[in-house]
């Protein structure tokens, strides 16, 4: 063999295992954790927590820096144009993948355009109202509305709420006012000021109901919240809605699949009962991992659930 052809040889060999080796020595650097929501939120709570444990399992610095706006994709997008070689990776939430691109048809990614390391944790979503409200349940509610033929006031800080009251009217004819607001404190602060009826909330709330300030008429989840179980699902109420709007770590398109794996283990390892404890106990969030099979899963069901409902919201 001559001696270049030799060299191409091997430094072809080489260039097909360069890959290997560099997920074989992988991390030998700090990581950077963009988190897509403002600092002292529920996502900001979890990534911030979640970095802290997994530079202890993976040996190197997990650096949070804020990339709020957007409802996560401002994140999102700069996320989906990085290196996918693992050293920049994305806390986020699902409706900034499955919601946001339906109802803006700006943003240019999809679920697919990224790869979706896990699922880190959910919050305990409620309807609720002000203590003194003469209202115990939904359905106290949706009577009184059809009976006095009111048009409810409700906040919201996502697109999903919306979506939420459209889903009530659609079965009850009760309509709403839906007032966009930035945060779900700010929408809480509305309901005990006696501005609006009602609002959705994804944490505050529970706080305000151990208070005695307000009350939960009910969730907008897939399950029943862990501190309330008594408390009714919309689902188990008979419409034909739920979304939970699930926090989650996300890379670019593209990880090597050892690198994929190596961070999904060290978010699945990172989830202690002490983090979980921690999660719950500062923002009552619930610690939920899924892989990244059952988080790709979970988005495109998400996804699907939303889309004739959105559908419906554009033709007005």
């Amino acid at each position: 063999m001559k001696a270049k052809t030799l060299i191409a040889v091997v430094a072809a060999g080489v260039t097909a295992l360069a890959p290997g080796l560099a997920a074989a020595e992988y991390p030998d650097k700090p990581i950077t954790m963009l988190i897509g929501f403002r600092p002292g939120g529920a996502v900001d709570t979890t990534g911030r927590l979640l970095a802290q444990a997994m530079e202890k399992i993976l040996g190197q610095p997990v650096v949070p820096v804020t990339r709020d706006g957007g409802g996560g994709t401002v994140m999102a997008s700069g996320l989906m144009t990085a290196a996918p070689d693992g050293y920049t990776i994305g806390m986020g939430a699902s409706a900034a993948y499955t919601l946001a691109p339906q109802m803006n048809e700006k943003l240019r990614f999809k679920i697919d355009d990224f790869d979706h390391i896990a699922t880190v944790s959910i919050p305990q979503d409620a309807i609720v109202v002000r203590k003194d409200s003469p209202w115990n349940s939904l359905a106290d509610m949706i009577e009184d509305a059809k009976k006095n033929n009111k048009t409810l006031s409700f906040t919201s800080q996502v697109s999903a709420a919306t979506l939420m009251t459209m889903a009530i009217t659609k079965k009850t004819g009760v309509k709403f006012n839906v007032v966009n607001v930035k945060g779900g404190a700010l929408g809480i602060q509305q309901v005990l000021g006696g501005h609006v009826d009602v609002t959705w909330s994804g944490s505050g709330w529970n706080q305000q109901v151990d208070a005695g300030s307000m009350k939960a008429l009910a969730s907008m989840g897939s399950r029943r919240n862990v501190d309330h179980p008594d408390l009714p699902t919309l689902k188990e109420l008979g419409y034909d809605f739920e979304f939970t709007d699930t926090f989650m770590l996300s890379a670019p398109k593209g990880l090597p699949k050892p690198v994929l794996e190596r961070l999904s283990a060290a978010v699945k390892k990172a989830i202690t009962p002490e983090l979980e404890k921690a999660l719950l106990s500062k923002m009552k969030l619930v610690a939920d991992y899924r892989d990244p099979e059952a988080t790709r899963a979970f988005l495109h069901r998400q996804h699907d659930i939303v889309a004739p409902l959105v559908a419906d919201l554009k033709k007005k």
